[in-house]
């Protein structure tokens, strides 16, 4: 329901994105209106006289002699889309590793899975990245990572405006990406220090591991080549083959930046999992030179907002939401306070101090 922005009340959730004039987030789908005040003066800011609202709770009204309540992060409705995606999550990695592994494996059967799994991004009302942050650690750490990267991978590919048939062959390329990895010894996978010269070595080969796991199923090239050469980076120093700039393939370098910023935002048996914000800005600071830039601009820009509306808690303890990202400092969004509606600029001078510690 599109309504003015007159009408609004605490208690309204957003139901769309909403973009500046220069194309980026305002406010992400899923947002919890509760300072009416603030949000009315931001859209004003912004031209924006109308806004399309789902009604998943009822208007709040606070009296003036009743202590203000703490806002909820996670509405009834939103609760239950995390806690289904959690189930089709692993339900989704156990049919891709049985798949895989399977004496009756086809092409056909592999494509019934990636049409499931496409499925999971439709009817949403917060997006894959903030879904995925809800994903615990998984047991089988392979196929949970190889599973991620398809739906980081496909939401790249649709952000750079790829059509529909090269988004699929694309996401089938992610999903299978590292299956090899189940033939390198699990010592290695899971080694919590540094991986010796012929542990690195091992691993390394994980790329043809998962061609030949393959080798019953009829791929396009392009879905090969994108398996294959995912670890290849820009300045030639990645593998198999030490692939320089446009030598490497459209998929590979997606698949690249998807590989990279899932595995850094997940658990490791030698690190906890990073916050979104922190592996940017790992990404910016070691990977510009390694990855291809026109599609990781794009990506820094896309991926940051779609974290707006995300709860998180700082490192004071505080709680909020993520409500605006900054073009100019992607890792210090405006975080909006549950307690008080207060707004806080993470990129401001006066909270240098202060980052997001873990989203919740």
């Amino acid at each position: 329901m599109r309504i003015s922005i007159d009408e609004i009340v605490a208690g309204m959730i957003v139901d769309e994105d909403i973009y500046s004039d220069q194309g980026n987030m305002i406010v992400g789908r899923g947002f919890s209106i509760s300072n009416v005040i603030i949000f009315k003066n931001l859209m004003k800011k912004q031209g924006i006289d109308k806004v399309k609202i789902l009604y998943l709770q009822e208007p709040t009204v606070v009296k003036a002699d009743e202590p203000k309540a703490k806002a909820s992060p996670i509405d009834k409705v939103i609760e239950k889309e995390i806690d289904d995606f959690k189930k089709e999550f692993e339900s989704a990695v156990n049919k891709i590793q049985d798949q895989i592994f399977s004496e009756s494996s086809d092409t056909q059967t592999l494509r019934a899975i990636l049409d499931e799994t496409l499925n999971l991004k439709k009817g949403r009302h917060i997006n894959v990245f903030q879904l995925m942050q809800k994903v615990k650690n998984q047991e089988n750490e392979t196929f949970a990572h190889c599973y991620s990267v398809s739906l980081s991978a496909y939401a790249i590919g649709k952000w750079i405006g790829l059509d529909d048939e090269t988004l699929t062959d694309l996401t089938i390329s992610a999903i299978l990406s590292d299956i090899g990895k189940a033939s390198v010894p699990q010592s290695i996978i899971m080694k919590k220090g540094k991986l010796s010269e012929d542990e690195y070595i091992q691993t390394k080969k994980h790329v043809f591991h998962s061609l030949d796991m393959l080798s019953s199923y009829d791929l396009e090239d392009t879905i090969k080549d994108g398996i294959l050469y995912h670890h290849e980076r820009i300045d030639g120093s990645g593998y198999p083959n030490g692939l320089k700039g446009d030598e490497i393939p459209l998929f590979s370098k997606i698949i690249a930046i998807a590989d990279v910023f899932v595995a850094l935002t997940s658990a490791r048996p030698y690190r906890e999992k990073l916050t979104p914000f922190d592996a940017i800005i790992i990404m910016e600071r070691e990977f510009m030179d390694k990855l291809d830039i026109r599609i990781l601009t794009e990506f820094f820009k896309r991926v940051g907002n779609s974290y707006i509306g995300n709860p998180v808690r700082l490192t004071d303890e505080r709680e909020g939401e993520i409500i605006f990202m900054t073009s100019k400092n992607l890792s210090k969004p405006v975080i909006k306070l549950f307690d008080t509606d207060d707004i806080i600029d993470l990129s401001a001078a006066q909270y240098k101090d202060l980052s997001i510690k873990e989203f919740i």
